[in-house]
């Protein structure tokens, strides 16, 4: 490995929007911190952005090591070693994520220095014991592998998601129908409920700032009236927090499902919300146009 790699985002079209991009980097910074910190390497990484092509959906990020007292640049066999495990330990949990389907394993067990995991369609995967450990403890990296997918999900212009190592080879990727999957964050299921608990972008229609009413908001095409659970949220709109009609909250986002035997699948009964994470004004949304040439 070396210390850099690439993200693709698949697409027909020439722009992106640009919270949605964002975001995605923002998260992918927060779990690249994360396993530098669980690595406990002492060292602070900064994530640099390499310059964007024209019509490129395409993001060149280096990881550079610094000593955390004199930060100073660290180009070191070990360096090199340790940015190599961080975007390995990267790649093994979104390639966890995909295999797991947003579905509890089936059966876990260690062998060596891996984790042997099978799903419950009996397809086996193995992954580093480090990793794995992160991906059961470390609800940062949970969070954030959630909440990035999640917003890829509910932008129709972007059909899939790739990392590559610096020379183009791709390390993992992800189509536009398991986004879906790797926004889960838990499931439970108990005879003819079940529970799911996902990261989620929502419209706002109608704010309540009344705790005991719900709030209506736009969720994957469909309007739905939602409960917060969420205090701290609670307590930034009695101190005067503003909201308008189609800002957007990224939330933590509970569904309760019940099954219905006339037509063989779960249906949603009731949401709630358990964690506003970031609030995004309608006015702060916009695109990014690829397809314009940079200024040199």
């Amino acid at each position: 490995m070396n210390t850099d790699f690439k993200i693709r985002f698949d697409g027909q079209q020439h722009q992106i929007d640009v919270n949605i991009l964002i975001n995605n980097l923002i998260h992918t910074t927060s779990i690249i911190q994360e396993l530098n910190r669980e690595l406990n390497t002492g060292k602070k990484i900064d994530i640099k952005i390499k310059a964007l092509d024209k019509g490129s959906f395409l993001i060149h990020i280096d990881l550079v090591e610094t000593t955390l007292d004199s930060l100073r640049n660290l180009l070191t066999r070990d360096n090199i070693h340790t940015a190599g495990a961080i975007i390995a330990s990267l790649v093994g949990l979104i390639e966890l994520r995909k295999f797991l389907k947003g579905k509890k394993e089936k059966s876990i067990k260690a062998e060596n220095e891996k984790v042997r995991i099978e799903n419950e369609n009996g397809d086996v995967f193995y992954i580093e014991n480090f990793t794995y450990s992160i991906y059961e403890k470390n609800t940062i990296i949970k969070d954030a592998l959630s909440q990035s997918f999640e917003s890829l999900e509910n932008d129709s212009s972007i059909t899939g998601y790739e990392i590559t190592d610096s020379s183009g080879n791709s390390l993992v990727e992800v189509k536009k129908e398991d986004f879906e999957y790797l926004s889960v964050k838990s499931e439970e299921i108990e005879e003819d409920e079940r529970i799911q608990t996902s990261a989620a972008r929502l419209h706002i229609v109608r704010p309540s700032f009344d705790k005991k009413l719900k709030w209506d908001f736009i969720y994957k095409g469909n309007k739905i009236s939602v409960k917060s659970d969420d205090p701290v949220f609670q307590e930034r709109i009695d101190n005067g927090a503003s909201f308008s009609k189609g800002d957007v909250l990224e939330v933590e986002l509970t569904i309760k499902q019940k099954f219905d035997p006339t037509v063989n699948t779960f249906l949603n009964k009731s949401y709630k919300i358990n964690r506003i994470i970031n609030h995004i004004k309608r006015a702060e949304q916009q695109v990014i146009d690829f397809s314009i040439k940079s200024v040199e």
